[in-house]
């Protein structure tokens, strides 16, 4: 009986251990299911932390681009600004020298006019005096022709008081001259 029982005891021994070695295997076979479920569970996170490491990258990347273009912007504006003032500059010089010009043109047309003036001024009086001069050379050639006329006659007149002299002297009737004797010669 004793044996009965410890063989009793041996095979609910070994009966309990089959049991506990079929419960070990089974747990460990959850285990080892579990493990691949939690190596595939952390290969998922693996693999889900390398795709957000790569977003996480990507935005970094966009951001660094975001930046680099937000600088290169800036810099343009302030470029673009710098222009625009150098421009306004270059206009309002223009600008200025356009009102410049302009008043020195309006000097020289007022200068031009004035000079116009004389010359107008100067070309009537010339006229004038042109004028005054043929009028004096007209009465010159009057005077002259006058004169010419006078010379004509009075040389005719002499002629022929010449002629009478000659007459009277061939008569024996000759006039004395100034300063001469009667009967003397001319």
């Amino acid at each position: 009986m004793v044996l009965t029982r410890t063989r009793r005891r041996l095979e609910r021994a070994e009966q309990d251990a089959l049991a506990r070695a079929e419960l070990a295997e089974t747990e460990r076979e959850e285990a080892i299911a579990r493990a691949g479920e939690a190596e595939r569970q952390r290969e998922l996170a693996l693999e889900q932390a390398r795709q957000s490491e790569l977003a996480r990258e990507a935005a970094e990347q966009e951001i660094q681009r975001a930046r680099e273009d937000a600088t290169r912007a800036e810099q343009e504006a302030v470029a673009a600004a710098a222009r625009a003032e150098q421009a306004e500059t270059r206009a309002q010089d223009a600008v200025d020298r356009a009102d410049r010009a302009e008043l020195q043109v309006r000097s020289e047309r007022a200068q031009l006019e004035r000079e116009l003036g004389e010359q107008r001024e100067a070309r009537e009086a010339a006229e004038f005096e042109c004028g005054r001069a043929l009028t004096a050379l007209e009465a010159e050639q009057r005077q002259r022709a006058q004169l010419e006329a006078d010379l004509k006659t009075a040389q005719r007149s002499r002629v022929a008081a010449e002629k009478a002299l000659d007459a009277a002297v061939g008569t024996g009737r000759r006039p004395s001259k100034r300063g001469g004797t009667p009967g003397s010669n001319r």
